[in-house]
């Protein structure tokens, strides 16, 4: 089995309890090892993005969204359904 690739969007347990966002930490981490099992490179993007970078300088983010955005980068239409499927099992 390959390393897995570290990604630079990673943050510690402490930043996702300031973000407060209900079950922000678990989807993230279903979506980074999915992604990274089909070696897929993704975006956290929206207010959740804007709201953690605030965070990292310390910067208490206004009220924001509640939802959680990703864009994804799928090269094909086989790796798009390898990817639901991944999704689908795991519940979502």
């Amino acid at each position: 089995m390959k390393p897995r690739k570290s990604f630079a969007m990673s943050t510690s347990n402490q930043t996702y309890k300031k973000l407060a966002i209900p079950h922000f930490k678990e989807v993230f981490d279903i979506i980074d090892d999915i992604m990274q099992r089909h070696q897929t490179p993704y975006y956290l993007i929206g207010a959740s993005a804007v709201a953690l970078e605030l965070l990292k300088n310390d910067i208490k983010p206004g009220r924001g969204t509640r939802d959680i955005d990703f864009a994804i980068m799928i090269a094909s239409q086989n790796a798009y359904q390898k990817v639901c499927k991944s999704i689908t099992e795991h519940g979502g």
